[in-house]
Order: C-alpha cells, then sequence, then structure tokens
C-alpha cells in the first residue's frame, strides 16, 4: 500500500481523543470526528458497523442527532427492516444540485450551471435513478450512453437529427460528477471508469455577404405581410433585431433579458454601444459594438415610443421572457424558410445563434482585428472561435489579407533575383598588360 492510499485510510478512520459515549446509552453508540470532515460522525454497531454524519460540527447537537438516530436503527431492527438504506444514485444525483445551488448562491459558480444540469438529470435519473449507486459500473454508463445516442429529437420535422456527441458528453460529465460526490462523501470505495465521448464539433451554419443581404431584404418584405407564427405576426421589430445582433455579437440568450438600462451610446471618438448584460453564459464584459448598431438602437428606440430604461429591448410586451425568446426564435425560423436559407450550402442548419457566427465570421474577413481582441469583445476565448465561429474560414477567403503588406515593410521581393547570382568575372585586355576587372552585372 502506497503512502497515498495510507493517507487516505487514515483521513477516515476515527481520531481517538474525540470518540465519545453517551450517558444512558450502549456502548455501541460512539460518537466521533474524523480527519476527512469536519463534522461529528455517530456509529452503531448492530451485527455490523453502520456509520453516518451529523452535518454538525457543533457537539451538543451531534449527540441530539445521534440519540434520534439510535431511536431510529432500534424501530427498524424491531420491525425486521434493513438497518442502512442503499444510497440510491437519484439521492446522490439531488444532493450534488443541493451543493452546487450553495454555492451558486455564494457566487462561486455560474447561475447557469444547475439550469443545464437539471435539464439533462430527468434522463439520467430515469435510467439510474433507484440503482445503488455503489453498483453503477462502466458496462451501465456505457449503456446509458449508446442508448442515447441511438435517439433523435424533433422527431417528425424537418429539423429532426440525432442527438449530438456535445451533448452525450454533457451527460457523462454529470454522471462522473455525481460519482465523484458519492466518492467524496465515502458511499463508494472507488471510482468506476468512465466511457471516453469523442465530441465532433459541429459549427452553425452563417450567411455570407450576398445571404445577409437578403436575408435582410426577405425580413423587410415579410414585415409588410400578414405573416403569422403561433398568433403573432412577424413585424419590421425582427429585421432590428436580426441587425442588431450582427452589429453587437451577441447571443440569442443575451437579447431575452436585454433592457434599456443595459446599453449606453457612446459617439466621441469612436461611434459604438457599450452593453453590459446583467448575466452571462461567460464573463460578464462589456460588449463594444459596431457603429451601425448605434443607428440600428435609435431605430428600436423610435419604435418603442413612450420607452423606459428598465423595459426590455425586444418584445417588450412579452414578460414571459422564456415566452418571448421562443417567438423571436420561430419567427426568424419561418423567415429563414420563406427565403429559402433555413440550410446552408454544405447542408449546416442556420438558426437565430447563426447571427452571431455570421457576426464574427464578417470581422475575420473584413476586419482588421487580432484573434484576442476579437473573443474579448464577443465574451469567449480564441481557441473557441478557432473551432466553431471561424471553423468555414479558409485562407482563399481571406486571399487579400494574406497577401497584403505593410506600407513600410521591407519587400524582399523587390530585389532584383540576379542580386543573388554570383560575380562574374569579365578579362580586360591591354596592349601593355593585361588586368583583371570584376564586373557586377
Amino acid at each position: 500500500m502506497n503512502s497515498t492510499t495510507t493517507n487516505k485510510k487514515h483521513r477516515s478512520v476515527p481520531i481517538k481523543e474525540t470518540m465519545t459515549h453517551i450517558t444512558g446509552y450502549p456502548n455501541k453508540l460512539v460518537l466521533f470526528k474524523i480527519a476527512a470532515s469536519p463534522y461529528w460522525q455517530v456509529r452503531y454497531y448492530a451485527q455490523r458497523i453502520i456509520k453516518k454524519s451529523t452535518k454538525t460540527e457543533v457537539k451538543k447537537d451531534a449527540i441530539d442527532f445521534a440519540k434520534n438516530w439510535h431511536a431510529e436503527v432500534i424501530a427498524k431492527i424491531h420491525k425486521n427492516l434493513p438497518i442502512g438504506s442503499s444510497p440510491t444514485f437519484e439521492k446522490c444525483a439531488n444532493e450534488l444540485i443541493a451543493e452546487q445551488e450553495a454555492l451558486i448562491a455564494r457566487k462561486q459558480l455560474n447561475a447557469k450551471l444547475n439550469i443545464n444540469d437539471r435539464s439533462i438529470l430527468k434522463s439520467i435519473n430515469e435510467h439510474f435513478g433507484r440503482m445503488d449507486i455503489r453498483k453503477v459500473t462502466y458496462g451501465d454508463i456505457n449503456t446509458y450512453l449508446a442508448k442515447l445516442a441511438t435517439k433523435k429529437i424533433n422527431k417528425g420535422t424537418d429539423a429532426e437529427r440525432k442527438i449530438s456527441s456535445a451533448t452525450i458528453k454533457k451527460h457523462s460529465i454529470l454522471i462522473s460528477k455525481i460519482l465523484k460526490y458519492a466518492h467524496r462523501e465515502r458511499l463508494l470505495d472507488r471510482l468506476p471508469t468512465i466511457p471516453t465521448t469523442r465530441v465532433k464539433d459541429t459549427p452553425r451554419g452563417w450567411f455570407d455577404h450576398h445571404e445577409y443581404i437578403k436575408l435582410r431584404k426577405v425580413l423587410a418584405e415579410v414585415a409588410t405581410q400578414t405573416v403569422k407564427v403561433r398568433n403573432h405576426f412577424i413585424t419590421d421589430e425582427l429585421r432590428l433585431l436580426s441587425t442588431f445582433m450582427v452589429n453587437t455579437f451577441l447571443r440569442p440568450s443575451d437579447l431575452k433579458n436585454l433592457r434599456h438600462r443595459n446599453i449606453q451610446i457612446n459617439e466621441q471618438r469612436h461611434k459604438y454601444l457599450q452593453i453590459i448584460t446583467e448575466t452571462a453564459k461567460t464573463e460578464n464584459t462589456p460588449i463594444a459594438s459596431m457603429p451601425d448598431a448605434v443607428d440600428i438602437y435609435r431605430d428600436i428606440l423610435e419604435r418603442n415610443e413612450g420607452w423606459k430604461k428598465d423595459d426590455f429591448v425586444f418584445f417588450p410586451k412579452m414578460l414571459n421572457r422564456q415566452f418571448a425568446m421562443e417567438t423571436m426564435r420561430r419567427q426568424f425560423d419561418k423567415v429563414l424558410q420563406i427565403a429559402e436559407l433555413k440550410k446552408s450550402p454544405s447542408g449546416e442548419q442556420r438558426t437565430l445563434y447563426s447571427l452571431r457566427h455570421t457576426a464574427i465570421m464578417f470581422r475575420l474577413l473584413k476586419g482588421n482585428v487580432d484573434l484576442l481582441t476579437l473573443a474579448r469583445a464577443c465574451r469567449t476565448s480564441v481557441e473557441i472561435i478557432d473551432r466553431f465561429y471561424g471553423r468555414h474560414l479558409n485562407s482563399v477567403m481571406n486571399i487579400a489579407k494574406l497577401q497584403s503588406r505593410s506600407a513600410d515593410a521591407y519587400d524582399v521581393e523587390e530585389v532584383k533575383a540576379d542580386t543573388h547570382k554570383p560575380k562574374r568575372v569579365v578579362r580586360m585586355k591591354s596592349s601593355k598588360t593585361t588586368s583583371k576587372k570584376s564586373v557586377r552585372k
């Protein structure tokens, strides 16, 4: 046994000086502390040793807990019920979520973490929920992930597709977190191996220059017609929303809760909107827009006469913001179908999120900005821009930039090629003497 294993074992061994018997109760009921936890522990021998954490550091409270727990154990023995309850997977999962919620409240974790985890936990609990977490194996996890890979979403629609490898990876990560929680709480002796999930990057489609012009034209045309999506007319607000996204790099989720108080117009040395959202998927840093965003925003203000700083910028009358977000997505999807732009030439699905991809691609193609500055403006990383947003970029698209030269650079191509040739010696004859002279051609 190596020293690391020995140390771990010692951390769960009762500290001798803390071992306490409770007056009036059998000596088999013992309170104690261990190095691995700040809480008092209680144990009782009933054909086998059973243990439980009191979840308190106060000894008086721990004694009260031990007395109540002892009464429960004795009652189970008299009724021939199992003394200890098996730690189920679902129970550990719920405890993990509760722990993360406490960390979120202390602003140590992003609030979206539990939203995302809860969204996929239902499926995981349906498979593992009642299982004894101690019996979960590599095979069980692999079976679940394989079953998940065969499922389809949006069945019976044009958008029907298999669950992406990235989503499967998220399920795998959450299962791993739950098992690690159980191991940390000493419910597992060792962690089972987690199957490897390879993620294939699947960037969304974007709109090139000509497609974007077509999209704007169709958005303007549809706004003059009576096109409804679930009893809501598509108005010019959708065109303003779309062009606003392309000029601000915002995510669709940023639009949902964007209020006028989050936006400041700057027209001094540079013309731009400074946007500070109240929440963000990543770092909540200020966003600096493109110049055109200022004029688009002024059109939005003019459209919403009598607006107040606490009003939402888009679809302000829809107080249910999740419904507002779904309405934005559905209306944009309808326009894509009308414009025949739902899929890119290479077959990629386009969504409202494609406008953010378009904004970033336009900067990569038309701008003269370094990747780090662009990443900061978009509140993402250089790696993510390379893997997803700029995935479609190739050298042919940026041939002008590739071959560009700075004005004061020394251009080696302008140096004559023959300067690299060896000197040629020409022999000159004279009537008196013969001399050699070197001449560079």
